[in-house]
């Protein structure tokens, strides 16, 4: 059975997991390049976790531009509102008209949205930097190719936390039906209507490789798991988000079993209010030149 969970919750609650994932060896080589960026534009930027990240480890310049791009009017309004709450509890001074400014000290970043598609916004910009986190995964193959051909030469480009074709669910429920349950998933970022790739990890890294110039790439596994006292912060939340939707994607599949699906379902969830359930997705940082 599907339940209904808040998209807005499950962004912010995975905000600890990322934290934890993001690959450290790319994340030191995208620190020069933010030094010196005075212009950057994050594609599917959700309700804004990476900005505030940046700004939250002290990686952003004293002079910025950074501008939110998302189709997802929602989750806009809500990185706005968010950013400018969290800044003004960090010392901020914060003013809002179009978009937002935050003054500290001698930083002063400027905050612009748009709610458009990231590549139409693109084919009008000329940014220093282009950030898509858990971003190119949403992607088929033609889609890619239209953004990469937006970008201007030099651009450089952060794509962390990039799926690449790894889900594990422990402990078992039913051992061949969990592995099933898993391969179709995957099979329905596909074939799904607006279609994706699972394994966008090792298809970006070939292309920055052959196509572009790699800085560097790494791991960015999601490992979420029980600890003495359960899950970490809104984890537990994040999971039950995460299980609902692979039981979703494959309600209307036939080469899914529907009740077992349900009794797969009732259980992961059991398995995650029990302090349960473990969750490894396999994903790619990279970093690159345009």
């Amino acid at each position: 059975m599907t339940r209904t969970y808040s998209q807005e919750r499950y962004l912010a609650a995975k905000r600890t997991i990322d934290d934890r994932s993001l690959n450290r060896t790319v994340l030191d080589e995208l620190a020069p390049i933010l030094a010196d960026a005075s212009d950057v534009v994050e594609i599917g930027a959700g309700i804004g976790t990476m900005c505030q990240r940046l700004l939250d480890w002290e990686l952003l310049p004293n002079q910025l531009t950074y501008t939110l791009v998302d189709v997802d009017g929602d989750s806009i309004a809500a990185a706005k509102e968010r950013l400018s709450d969290w800044a003004a509890s960090e010392g901020y001074t914060v003013t809002q008209d179009s978009g937002i400014t935050l003054r500290r000290d001698e930083q002063e970043v400027r905050i612009e949205t748009a709610v458009v598609d990231a590549a139409d916004y693109l084919a009008t910009e000329t940014p220093d930097l282009v950030i898509g986190s858990a971003f190119l995964d949403l992607l088929d193959s033609a889609e890619v190719d239209e953004l990469f051909d937006r970008l201007p030469a030099g651009c450089h480009c952060y794509f962390p936390i990039t799926f690449d074709g790894g889900t594990t669910f422990q402990p078992t429920v039913f051992p061949a039906f969990d592995d099933h349950v898993v391969e179709r998933y995957h099979e329905d970022m596909i074939r799904r209507e607006n279609p994706g790739d699972p394994h966008a990890g090792r298809h970006l890294l070939s292309r920055a490789a052959s196509d572009h110039t790699l800085i560097a790439a790494g791991a960015s596994d999601w490992v979420v798991a029980p600890g003495e006292n359960g899950y970490q912060a809104d984890e537990a939340y994040f999971l039950h988000h995460i299980v609902d939707t692979v039981a979703a994607a494959l309600a209307d599949d036939p080469a899914v079993d529907g009740d077992r699906l349900a009794r797969w379902d009732d259980h992961r969830h059991e398995q995650i209010l029990r302090d349960e359930l473990v969750y490894v997705a396999h994903q790619l940082d990279v970093l690159l030149t345009v």
